[in-house]
């Protein structure tokens, strides 16, 4: 499992892990601590001897005292592992989303709350215990062996096996844990859409429909993960029916060494003593080896995040113009949208595109973007071909809906993690008519005016000093006098504007230096 010894290699630091084992090591004393204790009181009872029974007393103090300190640090580092882990896993995953495109839109919050806490639970969780486990194992088996070699030999032996066939049904397991993470994302894929569209689920008077599909997708997800946990209780079923004849038959064997005085009575009870914590501990190697191979294919989807660095550096281009599309054809479920299509775009320029319906309109400007790639030809930007992160970042790209983001202020809302500059803002928000909300209070999403967001949005482009701006029916949902004033706005702009509008007339047609019908 390359991509599982990566999860815990990059997304755990490595001192919090040493800290962590270190208390596991003290926690480890207990494997030999009753053992030595009930064979220490067996001797002093022979030898009749109260010193034996002092010493006991003594030893089982310290080494409780050593089992409790484990135990706490224990628990504390280990809630520290799991936030280191959730935290860098998390912000990779985000950063990845945000940079790269790498996980899209609609599983993006499956991804981060289901398929992390998967991870967390099958992979990270088991990998911790598994560790911890074999450990304990191995001081219980060195103690074994030295208390007498041969039974201790037999015990291991006989309780290594059920550990070796801990891979029974693993195959099955991983699929239906893929099944299970893929059912998940369609359910909160679903879940969110409802929610998104909960006004017209309301006004079409439509919840008894919605809800009836909400509901076989949630009785599909909770039956996947029954399935899984049923099909994991069959694997340890078998695997723990193995180890009921594997912890009997080295115990009889025991007997008739002490019968036959191969072994003393305190030896045969330490060494039993000790190997039931052996047996213990190899059913939780055998349970938790189940589940850590169940976690595979989740973290090879992942694997990528431990060799993405999601940084995303600026590219200075000091000219972006002219953009050319170079005999640029594409076409889509095949159908032709643009065959041999050859246009040139210079600094300043207004350029509008229209046409009917599935004409390619918004094709051009996802083209023109990087959205989209042509099936043939190209588009340049003074003779370059840059790719998509470098357009985005020389353009912007405004939709019919904008956002505004609740969480940040007004000017965060334009800036977006640029330096703030007062008169730049202030400039910025007079020429878009934005210059009275600076002082508004409660201002969210909700409240702003679809015309406001989308002079919300050029102010961004403005303010990030794009050199060109690409606007999709902008004003199609506007009323009459705020789709005239967002068109007052975009003539107004230094920067070369690409626009696709619906509803024009000829003395609107004619305030664009091109017009590109589709």
């Amino acid at each position: 499992m390359k991509g599982s010894s990566d999860m815990l290699k990059h997304f755990i630091s490595k001192k919090l892990l040493v800290i962590y084992f270190l208390f596991i090591v003290l926690t480890w004393v207990e494997s030999v601590l009753n053992p030595t204790l009930v064979r220490m009181i067996i001797d002093s009872f022979q030898a009749k001897n109260l010193m034996i029974l002092w010493q006991t007393l003594l030893l089982g103090i310290l080494g409780n005292i050593l089992i409790l300190l484990g135990l706490a640090g224990k628990r504390y580092y280990y809630a520290k592992v799991i936030a280191d882990f959730n935290k860098k896993l998390k912000g990779k995953m985000f950063a990845a989303f945000l940079y790269d495109n790498q996980l899209s839109d609609k599983d993006i919050l499956s991804d981060l709350e289901n398929d992390v806490k998967q991870i967390e639970e099958n992979y990270v969780e088991s990998t911790l215990i598994i560790i911890g486990s074999l450990g304990f194992t191995c001081v219980s088996i060195v103690y074994a062996l030295l208390t007498n070699f041969w039974l201790g030999a037999i015990f291991i032996i006989f309780y290594a096996i059920p550990a070796l066939c801990s891979g029974i049904g693993s195959k099955k397991l991983d699929r239906l844990s893929e099944k299970k993470s893929t059912v998940n994302q369609d359910y909160i894929s679903l879940l969110s859409s409802f929610i998104a569209g909960s006004r017209v689920i309301k006004n079409y008077h439509s919840q008894a429909f919605f809800y009836t599909i909400f509901q076989k997708k949630l009785f599909n997800n909770m039956d996947q993960n029954v399935q899984f946990e049923k099909q994991r209780t069959i694997n340890n079923i078998l695997i723990n029916t193995i180890d009921v004849f594997c912890s009997v038959f080295p115990i009889i064997i025991g007997g008739f060494m002490t019968y036959y005085g191969k072994l003393t009575p305190a030896s045969f009870v330490a060494i039993y003593l000790v190997s039931y914590n052996i047996g213990y501990q190899f059913q939780e190697l055998s349970y938790f080896i189940n589940t850590r191979k169940s976690s595979k294919n989740l973290c090879d989807k992942y694997q990528f995040l431990s060799e993405n660095k999601n940084s995303e550096e600026k590219v200075v281009i000091k000219n972006c113009f002219p953009i050319q599309f170079e005999r640029v054809s594409f076409s889509h479920q095949g159908k032709v949208i643009l065959s041999d299509f050859s246009f040139a775009i210079h600094s300043g320029e207004k350029i509008a595109i229209i046409g009917e319906s599935g004409s390619g309109k918004t094709t051009l400007l996802n083209l023109l973007f990087g959205f989209l790639k042509p099936d043939s030809g190209q588009t340049t930007f003074n003779g370059k071909d840059l790719n998509p992160e470098t357009r985005q970042q020389i353009g912007s790209y405004i939709l019919q809906e904008s956002h505004y983001f609740d969480n940040l202020s007004f000017y965060d809302n334009i800036s977006l993690g640029e330096p703030l500059h007062s008169e730049k803002m202030k400039e910025i928000l007079s020429k878009v008519h934005l210059l009275y909300l600076k002082d508004k209070e409660k201002i969210s999403n909700q409240t702003l005016s679809s015309g406001e967001k989308q002079r919300l949005e050029i102010a961004r482009s403005l303010y990030h000093e794009k050199d060109f701006i690409l606007a999709d029916e902008v004003k199609s949902n506007l009323d009459s006098r705020t789709a005239k004033e967002i068109e007052d706005v975009l003539f107004s702009l230094p920067q070369t504007v690409i626009e696709v509008i619906h509803h024009y007339s000829d003395k609107t047609l004619k305030r664009y230096d091109k017009v590109i019908e589709l």
